[in-house]
């Protein structure tokens, strides 16, 4: 008897771990990946946003004012603004390497001789991200070269700050948009945030963005130890030895394809090119 009775209890316990293999998919939303051997999906943050309505719409940054230049600064400097943020308020919300691929960024940068400000993880308030963002487009002046790159959660053109709040893309198109800045490269790792390349685009800019207005990115494995997009941005300059900003971009457009290709879900990575000439970090 007591035979049965283990051999039917693990009879239950074998049908319930293959009918939750039988459920999962390979695009379910899993945030922690045990020291991942695979990767995981940066989702819309708004279908983890639980709070209420009143509270969220509270919590939407759309309004600003273009930022006065500082004319008598000093010119032919490089600027960098670098924030990435993989510890949100909530661990449900948390994603895995857009911290590491602001560290690499700001390497990468410093190296290329910018001033770079970072905010990483709970640092990346909304008040710090917005004093960060005048600061640096204070610095848009004419000869100076700017640079601005975020990793973390995004939302229908949004990106989101570690204090859940939602900052749109027209916030940013409004901040920059004195600009006198003829070099300027944005990047973005973030889901549904192809919003971005429309509203900053103008004359001496790329901006580069990981997905559509619809389209999820995505967080490498545990030897990519970034996002996937972010991942080849960074290989195509130090593995593949890629001097210009298009190259770069057109490389990690195309990787980031061809690894989702590969592992079986939709992506769509691209970047606008309004500047003439070859881009140089």
């Amino acid at each position: 008897m007591k035979i049965q009775k283990l051999t039917k209890l693990a009879f239950v316990a074998l049908l319930a771990v293959l009918t939750l293999i039988g459920c999962s998919k390979k695009d379910d939303f899993n945030p922690v990946n045990e020291e991942q051997t695979s990767f995981s999906v940066r989702p819309d943050f708004a279908t983890l946003d639980n709070r209420p309505a009143d509270v969220i719409a509270l919590h939407q940054i759309t309004e600003t004012e273009p930022v006065k230049l500082l004319e008598n600064a000093e010119k032919g400097v490089k600027y960098a603004l670098v924030i990435g943020i993989s510890n949100y308020s909530g661990t449900a919300n948390d994603l895995q390497y857009c911290d590491d691929d602001a560290i690499d960024w700001k390497a990468r940068l410093v190296a290329e001789g910018y001033t770079v400000t970072s905010l990483i993880d709970l640092a990346a308030t909304k008040n710090a991200i917005q004093s960060a963002l005048t600061t640096l487009a204070s610095k848009a002046i004419a000869g100076n070269e700017i640079t601005f790159i975020y990793s973390g959660h995004g939302s229908s053109g949004n990106i989101i700050s570690t204090d859940l709040y939602y900052i749109s893309s027209s916030y940013f198109k409004t901040k920059f948009s004195g600009a006198k800045s003829t070099k300027m490269f944005f990047s973005f790792d973030a889901c549904q945030i192809g919003a971005m390349a429309t509203s900053l685009n103008a004359t001496g800019r790329i901006i580069a963005v990981a997905s559509n207005t619809t389209i999820y990115s995505y967080d490498g494995d545990a030897t990519m130890k970034n996002g996937v997009f972010t991942y080849y941005q960074m290989k195509g300059f130090d593995s593949m030895g890629y001097i210009y900003v298009e190259n770069d971009c057109s490389y990690a457009c195309t990787q980031m394809k061809s690894w989702a290709s590969s592992h079986g879900v939709s992506v769509a990575p691209s970047y606008k090119d309004s500047y003439t000439g070859s881009f140089n970090l």
